[in-house]
């Protein structure tokens, strides 16, 4: 009998921002576009959230393709200590239509940020693997209502 989970598999993990803030806004438009063409080949979706210096990222897919996209994070230089929320099988995928969708905070998003403010300064490593889904979740709501906002 295998040790490794078959089926769907969600894993949340954080890691603290080793990209300069000058060059933040083209690197992580860099990553996104890398880890779309990735994500597709893969089978993974995912959101990543960028914000006061962290990344807070959720990734779906199959063990195997999980293990190794977080293998990749591990190893890059503009992550620092990347520490796990929680991974394990998941009923159905809560970022289905994102290969890959980046979040820093915009005014789309001031409702989240004024969340964030009143419990004082961002710090994944506070949220259990329960709450950052719950965070990660709503951005995507925050940015389905924007873009039909925009399209309507």
């Amino acid at each position: 009998m295998s040790s490794v989970p078959s089926g769907l598999f969600r894993l949340v993990y954080y890691s603290r921002s080793q990209v300069a803030p000058g060059a933040f806004e083209p690197t992580i438009d860099s990553i996104i576009r890398k880890s779309i063409a990735n994500n597709r080949t893969d089978g993974i979706s995912g959101m990543l959230f960028c914000h006061d210096g962290w990344f807070l990222q959720a990734l779906e897919g199959s063990h195997k393709a999980i293990s190794a996209t977080l293998a990749r994070i591990e190893a890059d230089h503009r992550h620092e200590a990347v520490l796990l929320l929680g991974a394990a099988q998941a009923s159905g995928r809560l970022f289905r239509e994102w290969d890959m969708c980046a979040r820093t905070l915009s005014m789309v998003d001031a409702k989240v940020a004024e969340a964030i403010a009143r419990r004082g300064a961002f710090d994944p490593g506070r949220l259990s693997l329960e709450t950052a889904t719950r965070l990660l979740t709503r951005l995507r709501a925050v940015r389905d209502d924007a873009q039909l906002r925009y399209v309507a």
